[in-house]
């Protein structure tokens, strides 16, 4: 792997784990229980739809919780849930493992 593409993939890392955060701070742990246990890419993509979903509304209608207001949501770029997708369509188990990585780092806060 080059260094860019190392590079590349750790930005894809915290940005999606930036996003992840807000739910472990508002102890929302439900969509991070269901990605660290994923067992297929379809588990992944239906709870990064939600956790998508709730930080858009989040963003939009004041907020997450108490501890996570609405200037502190993130939404990752579309570039790296993409990134993501890709790494799950090209090697299901290295795209899983990619998926505990995001999950650590946004349990790591």
């Amino acid at each position: 792997m080059s260094v860019s593409s190392q590079s590349s993939q750790i930005d894809m890392l915290d940005d999606i784990a930036r996003m992840l955060r807000a739910f472990v701070v508002c102890e929302m742990y439900n969509i991070i229980d269901r990605l660290a246990n994923a067992t297929s890419k379809e588990a992944v993509e239906s709870s990064l739809y939600e956790a998508l979903r709730a930080s858009r509304s989040a963003k939009k209608h004041g907020g997450l919780c108490n501890e996570v207001p609405q200037e502190r949501v993130w939404i990752p770029r579309d570039e790296s849930v993409t990134a993501l997708l890709n790494a799950l369509d090209k090697d299901l188990n290295q795209g899983l493992e990619t998926v505990k990585r995001i999950v650590l780092k946004a349990l790591s806060i």
